[in-house]
């Protein structure tokens, strides 16, 4: 392998030269409405790939609502999707000198964007849905210590939506106290983040059956939501349901009491107010 000569450097300028000589041109021969549309066509094709990917695999239904992601997709959409080919059209105009500057800023404005909100919302994506007591709360994974997690007895987690587990309480005394010191006095994460007292949904699929409630109350109690309840419950009579709770909005987790598998989340106020009884 021989050191680079003049010669070769002068060969590369030459071509360094002809390409930015090659695009400047075709630049000249693009109207400033094409180079709009074509880089809104663009732009959509990459943001539309980003949003199948988060609302199907990352973020499956319901679970963007209640992770709350809303607030990082505005900007990855807003920059990518509606800045960068504005600027385009405001900026770009045959023949300007700097037009390809111009044009590079802008692609990395609409990259920094892309790769900041993408890696934020993948890092937050519901990767546990942890039962806790009475209710489901969906955690990322950064949420819990890796080093805890045992992947030969949760198994890995699916290909889209989180994994199910129970948070289950010490039975020893003395480990319950021990627990409740941890939390109230030295700080440490409570039961749902503590993947040292999580068992497999499939499991502890009881324990969460004996908290749920019929299907029925809920539909009583919540008459905005008895067209959906109403037809999954023509489907599949006698269901049960706990609260899942998400960071701006807790839903209703469906559940089969029979074969004790999940049916389906209702966006739906999960919490119902107990009648008092009458003295």
């Amino acid at each position: 392998m021989h050191s680079p000569t003049r010669w070769d450097t002068y060969r590369d300028m030459n071509t360094i030269t002809a390409v930015l000589s090659l695009q400047s041109g075709l630049l000249h021969s693009v109207s400033r409405r094409q180079a709009f549309l074509v880089h809104l066509s663009l732009s959509a094709l990459i943001v539309g790939s980003v949003c199948a990917t988060i609302f199907l695999v990352w973020y499956p239904e319901p679970y963007f609502a209640a992770k709350g992601a809303w607030s990082v997709l505005r900007i990855l959409v807003g920059v990518d999707l509606v800045l960068g080919p504005a600027l385009t059209l405001i900026l770009f105009r045959p023949g300007k000198p700097g037009l390809l500057f111009d044009l590079m800023v802008i692609a990395v404005i609409q990259l920094s964007a892309l790769i900041y909100g993408t890696t934020v919302i993948y890092q937050e994506r519901p990767y546990f849905n942890v039962f806790t007591v009475d209710r489901f709360e969906v955690l990322p994974r950064n949420a819990v210590d890796p080093a805890l997690i045992d992947p030969e007895k949760f198994g890995e987690k699916p290909f889209a939506g989180p994994l199910l587990v129970v948070a289950v309480l010490p039975e020893d005394q003395q480990d319950m106290q021990r627990l409740l010191e941890e939390v109230l006095f030295e700080g440490k994460p409570d039961l749902e983040r503590r993947p040292e007292f999580w068992e497999p949904y499939s499991q502890r699929s009881g324990d969460v059956l004996a908290r749920g409630k019929p299907l029925e109350e809920l539909a009583a109690a919540r008459p905005e939501a008895r067209d959906e309840i109403d037809a999954l419950l023509r489907r599949t009579p006698g269901l049960t349901y706990v609260p899942l709770t998400g960071r701006d909005t807790d839903f209703a987790f469906v559940i089969d009491p029979v074969t004790e598998a999940p049916i389906d989340i209702i966006n739906v106020d999960p919490w119902l107010v107990e009648t008092p009884i009458p003295e």
